[in-house]
């Protein structure tokens, strides 16, 4: 009897192994495979022991090409003329895709970095995109003063934790000291700064948008005294309202790259003539290669734009090597070394070659630029 009931167990035993298995959530890895991780908002979720491949939503794709290149799945950002070859030939084989539940499907992520502000707003939106793909959304908070947060929790996420080290290493050496020194400069030796947008320079976004946070942080006062946009910024302005501002320095964002149309139109306009610091020359252009230096994408980017600007404004205060600081900043966020060549393109782009600075002071230009 004892016989025949074994045999029974050993035919059933199949069978129940098999329904068992039919019974486990489809597409769900073992526990055994996952653990439990914390994003920068304070959400838990479980994510593969380890991820091999991640999914950046718009701007996360700067920084997570600094963290971890070779586990990108997509790009989410358009460059501007030449950059490409600043970028690795792997990256700009990835398809384009700008957060549509579907793409992110159809590219099998493990898991998708959501790279912005952290509010109430933008939880519920990484939880209804992980609900609607069933990947894990992973927050990192973009605001450049929780750069060694995000930086380390992206590093421990992906397994980078050495990479992660390196980045942090550089604020600690380059970033973390500007902001430092400038919090001690006081408001009455502030230079005060328009930040010049649109095709005609009369978009501006004022202080508090993260477009303008360099500004801020590096310690100078924003003029613009105009409402602030949520996204992607950009409030209008009259040419009235900059004469009355009167500022010091005047910055023109990169719009469309090495064609400065912006730039064009400023010095070009006898109206901008009128106001002092655009006569007088300091106005100055943004570095943007391989991506606009101060706000559009507000990835690692913004680093180089934080020391450019610093050193910009207050030279005496900061002594800052921007050939060193760019140099390193490219090999450590960009897994690349600038030749001596490169190092004069990025640094200086009114002197890219094509570019006429008389043509640009003198000529005015038609294309209509639109926020990144």
């Amino acid at each position: 009897m004892r016989a025949a009931s074994m045999r029974i167990f050993r035919l059933i035993l199949p069978l129940f192994l098999i329904l068992f298995a039919a019974c486990q959530p489809s597409g769900e890895k073992p526990a055994a495979d996952t653990r439990e991780v914390v994003d920068m908002a304070g959400r838990r979720m479980r994510v593969p022991v380890t991820i091999e491949r991640a999914y950046a939503t718009r701007p996360g794709s700067v920084t997570l090409y600094a963290v971890a290149p070779d586990l990108m799945v997509n790009r989410s950002l358009w460059m501007t003329d030449g950059a490409e070859r600043f970028m690795s030939s792997a990256y700009l084989k990835l398809p384009f895709s700008d957060g549509s539940s579907e793409e992110i499907v159809r590219l099998h992520p493990d898991v998708i970095i959501s790279y912005f502000s952290i509010n109430p707003q933008s939880i519920n939106q990484a939880d209804r995109l992980s609900q609607r793909t069933g990947v894990p959304v992973f927050m990192v908070d973009m605001e450049m003063q929780r750069y060694p947060e995000a930086f380390a929790a992206m590093g421990e996420l992906l397994g980078r934790q050495e990479q992660a080290a390196r980045m942090g290493a550089y604020l600690e050496k380059r970033l973390l000291p500007v902001f430092a020194k400038a919090a001690q400069i006081p408001a009455s030796q502030r230079k005060r700064v328009y930040y010049a947008e649109g095709n005609r320079g009369l978009n501006t976004d004022p202080s508090g948008s993260f477009h303008s946070q360099i500004i801020d942080l590096v310690g100078a006062t924003n003029v613009a005294q105009v409402s602030l946009f949520s996204g992607k910024g950009m409030s209008a302005v009259s040419m009235e309202q900059v004469l009355q501002w009167n500022p010091d320095i005047v910055i023109v964002w990169t719009g469309m790259g090495a064609s400065m149309t912006t730039f064009r139109a400023i010095t070009g306009d006898p109206l901008w003539q009128r106001v002092p610091a655009v006569r007088e020359g300091r106005i100055h252009q943004i570095p943007f290669l391989p991506f606009g230096w101060f706000d559009r994408p507000p990835g690692t980017n913004r680093i180089l734009g934080a020391l450019w600007l610093a050193q910009l404004l207050y030279p005496d205060l900061y002594h800052i090597d921007l050939e060193a600081a760019a140099r390193e900043y490219f090999s450590v966020f960009f897994h690349r070394d600038l030749t001596d060549a490169e190092l004069r393109e990025v640094l200086h782009p009114l002197a890219l070659p094509g570019v006429d600075r008389r043509e640009v002071a003198n000529k005015l230009s038609g294309h209509d630029e639109a926020s990144r």
